[in-house]
């Protein structure tokens, strides 16, 4: 039997002889989302049975009711399942899964209530919603995803690109194979920076969202048959333990479709997250900084390259070359960069910590200020520390394992942030940083970057497992406002991105790493307000022309998202052509950051055509209007469209040199028609009066 709810933009319907959602339409676009019936239960437990450390996944057993109740405005679908099953075994956990659709939107909200009542067994995860067999429209090959790994993917044809080598073999957030399927599954916040997905074509759009304000462990799961079995799967996973007698309510999901682009989903996200959280409010003097000096040129693997007498040398070699104010100091805690996490204390081969202090001073002292490096998240098993403070401070699993992690040849464990005793440390060590060395940064390494994780450690008494995003949290605000109360001037940065976090850190460190479908206009785009730190230096592991080229498209997505530019001094010559296209970049970039500091980021919307070969990001200006053009493959005459400007407004050039000059533009078919300047970057300004 069918039970159908629906209204004019939707219709769901579930079917009970499958126990399965038959159809998800699109009644805008007429288009069913689910294309093929593929096993897929409505909601997936992971168990634990009491004193082991084995997980279970349970379905569910049977229907016990199901109805269908319409209001005036309203239609809603509850469905009450009896029991869970694993194979050949049972468990007494009941479940209420509820969807409901309203008239006057284009969404429907999920939830699902558990009611556990089994002895035997613990629930950890709950995957909810979770739908298989879609894909939009009639060819899938033109489908395109947004996933919030960092800050954003953007794939075209995710059902054959995620079964690529290139996703298979990523080093992070890959594609795992698993029986005759591919999935990708990331943890919000962190590894994720959102709790939602897009995925969309010409003509349709899918929105899957989490809005729990409690901000629990998150995964965000794709799945995909791969290109000879074309479908693509999305689920929301939640880590929350679960005892006997409780009984837990989901919160809301929301499962959208529409007839647009990743936007849309941006900015519902976006009006939620505005009910949620707060944007950040930083000193305003960081408002007018566009590049800063990263020095982890200290100590690495055992080899000295600075000592902290030679701070005052490094600050004037940044602020003459490149007029970087800001000096980043990592690599100057004992053993140097990534060995002997946490003990933050100054290695003594680089210098004493008075040594360390008055170097500071002078960058303080001469226009400059100082942020400080520390991970915030690893402890280095080779530590003196480890057995006694390592081990109990590390996140444990569920077979109560520590979780461990190497780079290059270091190898540490994750510690778990939600335990007091961390975040006291972490807390206390670096508000002694500022308050001894006169920092007035300090960078949490990995906090929005690394994969967040659940926690079984019951002696750290954190009330759930999924306390890993407030744990952060909980260390961001005690040390922000700790920080505050001795200098006033003081931020934070962190790896990376969390929306969450957002709202107590000035700077998001986001870096050109490995090759995957990056797209940061997605998280600037939602979150306009957030600064993005975006890494700009030469790679190393490229050659020739190719690493010219990649550097050049670094710099250019930099320049378009009005990024800091995080540049190292040792990885520059000061006469080659990095270094000169760098100077060139950053007399552009200063010559917009008035307009960047009170414009607003809309990605490419209001733009009505772009010709090939060029790219353009628009920003709102209170009286008026900026667009940042790069023309890194242009062929001659190179333009885009705008919506028709009038007569009051002056049209403003500036090119990679900081020249101004006119811009040629005239009217085509009631279009405004900018012709691009000749500059590889550049800017077009439209300013009223």
């Amino acid at each position: 039997m069918e039970y159908v709810i629906e209204n004019r933009y939707m219709r769901i319907i579930f079917d009970t002889e499958t126990e399965m959602f038959k159809s998800l339409k699109n009644k805008n676009t007429g288009d069913e989302c689910i294309k093929k019936h593929i096993l897929s239960p409505v909601f997936k437990l992971i168990c634990i049975a009491d004193g082991a450390g084995a997980k279970d996944e349970f379905v569910p057993a049977r229907i016990k009711e199901i109805a269908v109740v319409n209001e005036t405005d309203r239609h809603r679908l509850i469905i009450d399942f009896e029991g869970v099953k694993c194979a050949d075994k049972m468990a007494d956990i009941d479940a209420q899964v509820m969807v409901e659709v309203c008239d006057k939107t284009c969404e429907s909200l999920w939830s699902i209530k558990l009611r556990h009542n089994d002895p035997r067994y613990s629930v950890v995860e709950v995957l909810f919603p979770y739908l298989r067999g879609i894909y939009l429209g009639d060819d899938w090959t033109d489908d395109i995803i947004i996933y919030p790994h960092h800050a954003g993917e953007k794939t075209i044809n995710p059902i054959e690109t995620y079964t690529s080598h290139r996703y298979i073999d990523f080093s992070r957030a890959q594609t795992i194979k698993e029986e005759d399927i591919f999935y990708r599954e990331i943890n919000y916040c962190g590894l994720a920076s959102m709790s939602w997905m897009y995925y969309y074509d010409k003509d349709n759009g899918l929105y899957f969202s989490s809005q729990d304000s409690k901000f629990p462990l998150t995964g965000l799961r794709v799945e995909t048959g791969g290109p000879n079995d074309p479908w693509m799967g999305f689920g929301i996973r939640k880590y929350n333990r679960i005892f006997t007698g409780e009984e837990v309510y989901s919160g809301e999901y929301i499962i959208a479709l529409t007839d647009e682009d990743w936007h849309w989903g941006a900015r519902r996200y976006r009006e939620w997250m505005n009910e949620t959280i707060s944007m950040p409010e930083n000193p305003d003097y960081l408002r007018d900084e566009i590049v800063l000096n990263q020095c982890y040129n200290f100590k690495r693997d055992g080899v000295i390259y600075n000592r902290f007498n030679n701070i005052p040398r490094m600050y004037e070699n940044g602020l003459s070359t490149f007029g970087a104010r800001h000096m980043f100091i990592a690599s100057w805690n004992r053993k140097g960069f990534d060995q002997n996490y946490p003990e933050y204390h100054p290695d003594m081969e680089l210098g004493t910590p008075w040594e360390l202090y008055t170097g500071c001073e002078y960058v303080n002292q001469h226009g400059g200020f100082v942020t400080f490096y520390i991970n915030s998240r690893i402890f280095d098993i080779y530590s003196d520390y480890f057995i006694n403070i390592g081990r109990r401070w590390a996140i444990k699993d569920e077979a109560g394992d520590m979780i461990h992690e190497q780079y290059g040849p270091h190898k540490f464990v994750v510690i778990c942030p939600a335990f007091q005793e961390w975040q006291d440390y972490i807390v206390d060590i670096a508000s002694w940083m500022v308050r001894c060395y006169g920092a007035s940064g300090i960078y949490l390494d990995q906090l929005g970057s690394a994969e967040p994780l659940p926690c079984y450690d019951s002696i750290h008494n954190h009330p759930d497992i999924g306390d890993f995003n407030r744990g952060y949290l909980q260390i961001l605000r005690r040390l922000l406002q700790r920080l505050r109360s001795m200098n006033p001037d003081s931020f934070l940065m962190i790896e990376n991105c969390g929306d969450i976090y957002g709202s107590y850190v000035w700077g998001n460190l986001t870096w050109n790493g490995e090759p995957y479908d990056e797209f940061f206009n997605l998280y600037k785009y939602t979150f306009p307000e957030y600064v993005q730190v975006n890494m700009v230096n030469p790679r190393k592991d490229l050659s020739g022309s190719e690493k010219y080229q990649r550097f050049r498209m670094d710099i250019s997505r930099a320049m378009l998202l009005g990024s800091i530019f995080w540049a190292g001094l040792d990885k520059f010559n000061s006469d080659d052509e990095y270094s000169f296209y760098m100077k060139r970049a950053l007399v552009l970039r200063r010559q917009l950051n008035e307009f960047i500091k009170r414009g607003k980021y809309v990605d490419a919307e209001g733009i009505l055509g772009i010709s090939n070969n060029i790219d353009v990001s628009h920003w709102l200006l209170g009286d008026g209007d900026m667009y940042i053009i790069s023309s890194l493959n242009k062929t001659g005459n190179e333009f885009f469209e705008i919506p028709l400007i009038g007569t009051d407004v002056n049209v403003i050039s500036i090119d990679m040199d900081g020249r101004k000059g006119n811009t040629v533009y005239y009217t085509v078919n009631s279009r405004t028609h900018v012709q691009v300047p000749e500059s590889e970057l550049s800017s077009v300004l439209v300013i009223k009066g």
